[in-house]
C-alpha cells in the first residue's frame, strides 16, 4: 500500500505543476458556473420586465358594430384595430406587425351572448406566448361585463349570482422549494460533467502521454507491480475528478446566488446522498478513463475515444434535467441514469433506502469489475505498447 501512495503522490504532484489541469480543475469552476448564472439572471430578468410592460398589438376581425368587437379595440390595454378580412390579418401577424389575430364570430343560434372566438399567436415566442395570455385575460373581462350587462338588463343583480366559493393556494414546498427543484435539475448534470473533465484530461496525460513520452517503460520495470500501478493511478485520477466536481459544486451554489436564489432547505441529508451517490460514479468514470488511456496510442487520441462518453453524459444529463427520463425504484441500476436520478431524488428528499441500494450497489459493481478491466490492460503488453 505504501508503493500505491508514493506513486499516488507522485502523480499529483505533477498534476499540480500542470497549469492546465490547475486551471481547468479549480480556477474554470470558480470563474464560470457564477458567470453564467448572472448572466442568465440578468437576461432573464430583462426578459420578465419587458414582458410584463408589453401591450400586445393584435387584430380583431368580426362585424365592427358588435359589442365585443367594439370593446376589444377601445379597450386601453391592448393596441386593437378592427379588420374586416381575417387572412390579410393573419398576414399580418405572419410579417410579425401582430402579436395576436382574434377572429369573432356571433352564434345567434347560442343565444344573445353566443360568440365563437379564435385567437392566432405564435406561442413558440416568449412575445408570442405572452400577447396571448395578456389577450385572453383581456377577452375574458370583457365576456365578464357583456355577461353582467345582460343581467341587468334582465334585472338581476350580477353580485347575486357571483360564485359562492373561494379557492386559495398554499404553497408547501417552503423555504428554497424553487432553488431545490432547480438543484435537483442541474447539480447531477454538471457534477458528473465534472468530474468526467477533470478526470479526462488528467487521466489521458498519465497513461497515454506518457506512452508517447516513453515514460511508461520506466515505470513498469520498476518494483510496483502492475496492479499496485493502476490502484496508484486509479486514485490520482479520482482525487483529480473529485477536487473538480467539489469545485464545481462550489462554484455552481456561487452562481445560484448571484442569479438571485436562496439554497435555504438543502439538508446535510441531501448532501450526504449526494456525495454517497457520487463517489462509486466517479470511481467508474476514472476507471473508464484509465481504460481508455491505457488502450489509446496517444493522448490525442485518448480524448478522441473519450467524447462519445463526453456525449452520452450530455444526453443523459439534459434528458433528466427536462424530465424527460426519471427512473425510480429497481430502474436506478441503470449506470450512469440511475446514480444521476437518486441524486435528483436525494436533493428533493423522496429518496428511499431501497432505491440508494439499487443505485449505489450497481456503481459499486460497475467501478469493480471497470477497475479490474485496467488492470487486465496493464498486465497486457500487446495492449500496452501497441504502436
Amino acid at each position: 500500500m505504501r508503493s500505491v501512495l508514493l506513486l499516488l503522490r507522485k502523480e499529483l504532484l505533477q498534476a499540480v505543476r500542470d497549469r492546465r489541469t490547475v486551471l481547468l480543475t479549480v480556477l474554470f469552476p470558480l470563474v464560470f458556473y457564477p458567470l453564467l448564472f448572472g448572466l442568465m439572471g440578468s437576461m432573464v430578468e430583462r426578459e420578465q420586465a419587458q414582458l410584463a410592460e408589453l401591450v400586445p398589438r393584435l387584430a380583431v376581425a368580426g362585424e365592427s358594430d358588435d359589442p365585443l368587437v367594439r370593446g376589444l379595440v377601445g379597450d386601453p390595454r391592448v393596441v386593437a384595430v378592427h379588420m374586416t378580412e381575417r387572412d390579410h390579418a393573419l398576414d399580418r401577424l405572419h410579417k410579425g406587425v401582430l402579436e395576436v389575430v382574434l377572429v369573432v364570430r356571433s352564434r345567434e343560434e347560442r343565444g344573445v351572448l353566443g360568440y365563437d372566438v379564435t385567437l392566432y399567436g405564435d406561442a413558440g415566442e416568449p412575445t408570442g406566448q405572452a400577447a396571448l395570455a395578456r389577450t385572453r385575460e383581456v377577452l375574458q373581462d370583457h365576456f365578464q361585463e357583456l355577461v353582467w350587462r345582460r343581467l341587468e338588463d334582465l334585472g338581476v343583480d350580477p353580485l347575486e349570482v357571483e360564485p359562492p366559493f373561494t379557492l386559495r393556494v398554499v404553497d408547501t414546498g417552503g423555504e428554497g422549494a424553487v432553488t431545490r427543484m432547480l438543484l435537483a435539475r442541474m447539480l447531477p448534470y454538471f457534477l458528473v460533467l465534472s468530474i468526467l473533465s477533470g478526470a479526462m484530461g488528467f487521466g489521458a496525460e498519465i497513461t497515454a502521454g506518457e506512452k508517447e513520452r516513453g515514460t511508461i517503460s520506466t515505470l513498469l520495470s520498476s518494483r510496483l507491480s502492475r496492479t499496485q500501478i493502476v490502484l496508484g493511478k486509479f486514485l490520482a485520477v479520482l482525487a483529480v475528478a473529485l477536487a473538480s466536481t467539489l469545485v464545481s459544486a462550489v462554484g455552481l451554489f456561487l452562481g445560484i446566488r448571484a442569479f438571485g436564489g436562496e439554497v435555504a432547505g438543502f439538508s446535510p441529508m441531501a448532501a450526504l446522498w449526494v456525495l454517497l451517490l457520487l463517489l462509486p460514479l466517479a470511481m467508474a468514470l476514472a476507471a473508464v478513463v484509465l481504460i481508455v488511456g491505457s488502450f489509446a496510442r496517444t493522448q490525442k487520441e485518448a480524448s478522441a475515444y473519450l467524447v462519445p462518453l463526453l456525449m452520452i453524459i450530455v444526453l443523459v444529463g439534459i434528458s433528466l434535467m427536462i424530465g424527460a427520463a426519471e427512473p425510480r425504484g429497481v430502474q436506478l441500476v441503470i449506470p450512469l441514469a440511475g446514480p444521476l436520478a437518486a441524486i435528483q431524488r436525494g436533493i428533493t428528499g423522496v429518496l428511499t433506502y431501497a432505491e440508494v441500494g439499487w443505485a449505489l450497489g450497481s456503481s459499486v459493481l460497475l467501478a469493480g469489475a471497470l477497475l479490474a478491466a485496467a488492470v487486465r490492460i496493464f498486465r497486457s503488453e500487446r495492449v500496452l505498447f501497441r504502436m
